[in-house]
């Protein structure tokens, strides 16, 4: 396959992700010029620390250029453009496009306006595939494989983009049996559930961390207070929905977030060899190389 744009985690075949863990692999400590004369356009819409520094180190590792909007409210947007003219505008001055949107959705739409190599960096709650990638290859390194684990998702599997890409790319493996563990109101979406079955994995969902420790893998997403019309409701629940120490310690469980922690993790499992969530930020920069050299390769072949 020769693709040269990336919207969904879903998109992704099993071959591609091994192929990108295992480009990832060779990324480690590496310098080239591979796209020296490049320009890439990372556009974020929406505030990000870690998607947003790792491509850009990425892109530069990788001898090229970068362009950036940081913030929508000094671009044409706040004049009221369209994002497909922004997008059509974009791809004049750069070779490759990365880009983060606050609203379900935009990814495709903006990915339709251009025939340059373009990659989502999250588009709101709907979709984070190189988040994905990163975690799928945070779990090979930390677990040393990527079939037959019992993975544990926690704490909003209805809101988080990550959850959702990552379980989709995991259920492209064998055995993977995954456990939602979550308030009965944070529920995965039936469509998603729908879409697992459909890739043969098996799931089931749980309101409590009372099996946290058969687990091989637990990844952590907070609690989405934006997304609690009850206040009362969001603080009862964030006090029943967290790590502990003494909860982490004797399991052998690995531990990954996508980061930022609030304190869905106490921060005193931070020191444990079993948090591995601070090691997965360095994973990002080496998968977003894999991932750029990928789309740019097959668009200039």
């Amino acid at each position: 396959m020769k693709r040269t744009q990336l919207v969904a985690a879903a998109d992704l075949t099993k071959e591609e992700v091994v192929f990108l863990i295992d480009g990832a692999e060779k990324m480690r400590g590496y310098r080239g010029k591979d796209f020296e004369g490049k320009i890439c356009a990372s556009l974020f819409f929406e505030p990000s620390t870690r998607t947003r520094l790792s491509f850009e180190s990425a892109v530069h590792r990788l001898g090229g250029s970068v362009i950036t909007i940081a913030d929508a409210q000094t671009t044409s947007l706040k004049k009221g453009e369209s994002l497909e003219d922004t997008i059509r505008m974009v791809e004049t001055f750069a070779d490759l496009i990365f880009m983060r949107h606050p609203q379900n959705g935009t990814a495709a739409i903006a990915a339709a306006q251009t025939k340059k190599p373009f990659i989502n960096a999250g588009d709101g709650g709907n979709e984070h595939p190189s988040q994905a990638l990163l975690d799928i290859y945070s779990v090979k390194r930390e677990v040393g494989r990527l079939d037959h684990l019992k993975v544990g998702f926690g704490f909003d599997p209805k809101h988080s983009r990550t959850i959702r890409s990552l379980a989709r790319l995991l259920a492209l493996f064998e055995g993977n049996e995954f456990t939602f563990v979550c308030p009965p109101s944070l529920q995965p979406e039936a469509d998603v559930l729908k879409d697992l079955e459909a890739r043969g994995a098996t799931f089931n969902i749980v309101h409590d961390l009372s099996e946290y420790g058969k687990f091989d893998v637990f990844y952590a997403n907070r609690l989405q207070e934006e997304r609690f019309a009850d206040h009362d409701e969001f603080e009862r629940l964030r006090k029943e929905f967290i790590i502990t120490r003494s909860l982490a310690e004797p399991a052998k469980t690995i531990i990954l977030n996508p980061l930022p922690r609030i304190d869905e993790i106490e921060t005193d499992v931070d020191e444990l060899p079993q948090a591995a969530y601070f090691r997965a930020v360095e994973n990002g920069v080496y998968i977003r190389m894999a991932l750029l050299k990928y789309v740019m390769g097959n668009y200039c072949n």
